[in-house]
């Protein structure tokens, strides 16, 4: 498989979060709200510890959210950035004989703030007023989900989701899951837990593909037919940048460049 096929792979789990992990296998994420009596030292004690963990997640991520595959901005001026860690099983829903969800590697993503940071790096298009709009960790909140959604550590090389430029609504290519012996529920679901049409995704996906419409028509202007424009369009696109970013909505982008983007990604290197 090429390496510009986007993928989360995980990789070792960093250094501080392992050693802290060795030394204090049951401590907490962060300190009980709720129960004030609880002490000892808690993972997010230490900034270092945390600023550590959530630059490998993106990394790895290719600095896009796992959810909605926004980019992770950073904040400037005194905004927030707009991504935080995430635990895929809640971190609070721990039975007995189970992993300390908190603390495991494998359950830790980075996603975006999900619209609810008023104070976030561009709060115009990343902070929306109305709670019903927000997506992501947000809405999925300490539900258990492991079942009904997909994890994005499990989700197939091929693309099972398909966008409309004209909306920027998401929506199952059943077909695709079909193929992949996929859970079409179970992907329709993914997108109604996440909130992944909140109005706020939609537009943001709308301006990434009426930009690609754009630059695909001038291309043919430029004598190019609608398969070179295509072509031509994936192969610069869809790759990672020098800082080893993905570009924001990768699927939306796969998706609508259709075939040629498959061509693209399939490449060997």
């Amino acid at each position: 498989m090429s390496e510009t096929m986007k993928i989360i792979n995980k990789g070792v789990e960093p250094n501080r979060l392992g050693v802290f992990k060795a030394a204090n296998p049951d401590a907490l994420w962060e300190k009980d709200k709720k129960n004030k009596e609880l002490i000892g030292e808690t993972f997010r004690c230490c900034s270092a510890r945390y600023q550590e963990t959530q630059q490998q997640l993106r990394t790895e991520q290719g600095n896009l959210c796992a959810y909605c595959e926004q980019d992770l901005l950073s904040g400037t001026n005194g905004a927030l950035d707009d991504c935080r860690i995430e635990h895929f099983h809640p971190k609070s829903k721990r039975e007995l004989g189970e992993p300390n969800w908190g603390l495991e590697w494998d359950n830790l993503l980075a996603v975006c703030c999900g619209g609810n940071q008023s104070k976030v790096v561009e709060p115009e298009l990343r902070f929306d007023t109305d709670r019903r709009n927000y997506s992501c960790d947000v809405p999925k909140d300490d539900k258990i989900l492991d079942t009904i959604i997909f994890n994005p550590l499990n989700l197939p090389h091929p693309n099972i989701w398909k966008f409309s430029r004209t909306t920027g609504q998401m929506d199952v290519n059943e077909s695709a899951c079909g193929v992949q012996g996929l859970d079409v529920e179970m992907a329709r679901q993914t997108i109604e837990e996440l909130n992944l049409n909140s109005p706020r995704l939609m537009r943001a996906r709308k301006v990434i593909l009426e930009d690609l419409n754009r630059r695909i028509t001038e291309r043919v202007g430029r004598g190019l037919s609608i398969e070179q424009a295509r072509s031509s369009l994936a192969a610069s696109v869809l790759r990672k940048n020098r800082a080893g970013d993905w570009p924001s909505f990768f699927s939306a982008t796969r998706s609508y460049l259709g075939r040629s983007a498959e061509a693209v990604l399939t490449q060997p290197l």
